[in-house]
């Protein structure tokens, strides 16, 4: 069985569809009332034709509880299960954005040097550009080298606003610069 809802939150509306191994889709839906539409696609396109589909506010209650208290700063890590669709290469940078601690940042350089491939800057950020599960796999804290802010799903004002909700400042640029005591 998929399941999906739309989740209201402070950014644009969210899609959530969640298949039998979890969350498999979170994404920024401008146009909310194509919501139905989208999950349909999304779950033919994950789990095949075949799937029944549902719309179930309930199944999702867990996570728009962890995303509201995301938002307002009392939460920092999601305990949400999710089920990770892509090639293997995407589910290892997935993974090693799982490990970038709330409030701190990555570039896609450093994300490659961890996956022991250094010079796969560019495949790390189309991988990241194609994170299926933006906010809970936190490609928002990835930037670019020097700190500028490129790409993002929800666009780069919503990783801006994402990035200022962990602590960091902006200045007067599109850098970023990670909070400092002194």
């Amino acid at each position: 069985m998929v399941r999906y809802s739309l989740l209201r939150t402070v950014l644009d509306p969210l899609l959530a569809v969640s298949g039998p191994g979890g969350l498999a889709r979170l994404e920024f839906l401008p146009r909310a009332w194509e919501y139905h539409t989208r999950a349909h696609a999304v779950s033919r396109e994950l789990y095949g034709s075949e799937t029944p589909v549902r719309e179930d506010e309930k199944h999702f209650a867990a996570l728009r509880d962890q995303l509201a208290e995301y938002f307002i700063g009392k939460r920092a890590n999601f305990e949400i299960d999710l089920d990770l669709h892509g090639s293997d290469f995407q589910i290892r940078v997935w993974t090693q954005l799982l490990r970038i601690p709330y409030g701190k940042l990555r570039t896609y350089g450093q994300i490659a040097r961890a996956l022991r491939k250094p010079k796969a800057t560019r495949a790390v950020g189309q991988a990241a550009g194609h994170n299926p599960l933006p906010i809970l796999v936190p490609c928002h804290r990835v930037v670019g080298k020097g700190g500028s802010l490129v790409g993002f799903a929800g666009g780069i004002t919503t990783k801006a606003r994402l990035l200022r909700l962990e602590g960091h400042t902006l200045g007067k640029s599109t850098r970023i610069e990670e909070p400092r005591l002194f």
